[in-house]
């Protein structure tokens, strides 16, 4: 039985995190990955800033605070997700971003982490007192939507053609 914990990004967060990192593309089927592609260096910087962002601080204008948190599975990071705070009309009406996003690094996909995942960050999006979430996958990520709609999510309409509405309530 594999142990399985999802922990929030922290600052002492090394080189085995920053490795998973650099196996989720900077942007992949509308999710992104700003840590993708820096140094160890700027990735430090990176965990600075994200964490930051966590507490309100140094958010760029117009954005809204979120967590991220990774994902171990018996002590080694797979992939790592983000959820928001709180909603926002102008990222569901003009962006077409959601309430949470995630990210499982190449080598371990395939595996059901990323249904882990999903379920993990739905439970944290029921602690910040979420009592439904929109979420923006593309039409082409068929394993992400299928996990969506695994769970409890129904497709309530499209974005721009290119992604879907999901809906999940969490009541």
């Amino acid at each position: 039985m594999c142990k399985i914990e999802l922990k929030q990004l922290s600052l002492d967060m090394g080189k085995a995190e920053y490795d998973m990192l650099q196996e989720i593309p900077a942007v992949e089927n509308g999710f992104t990955n700003p840590a993708y592609g820096l140094s160890y260096d700027e990735y430090k910087e990176w965990l600075r800033t994200t964490d930051g962002h966590s507490r309100g601080i140094g958010l760029p204008e117009g954005w809204i605070p979120y967590t991220t948190y990774i994902l171990y599975v018996d002590g080694i990071p797979v992939g790592y997700g983000r959820v928001r705070h709180s909603s926002s009309e102008y990222l569901e009406t003009v962006v077409g971003a959601g309430n949470l996003g995630y990210g499982i690094a190449k080598g371990y996909r395939g595996k059901g982490y990323g249904s882990i995942l999903f379920k993990e960050l739905l439970k944290k999006c029921k602690e910040i007192g979420y009592k439904e979430i929109k979420l923006f996958p593309m039409k082409s990520n068929e394993p992400t939507v299928k996990i969506m709609l695994n769970n409890g999510g129904q497709i309530i309409g499209d974005f721009k053609d290119q992604k879907y509405i999901i809906r999940i309530p969490l009541e």
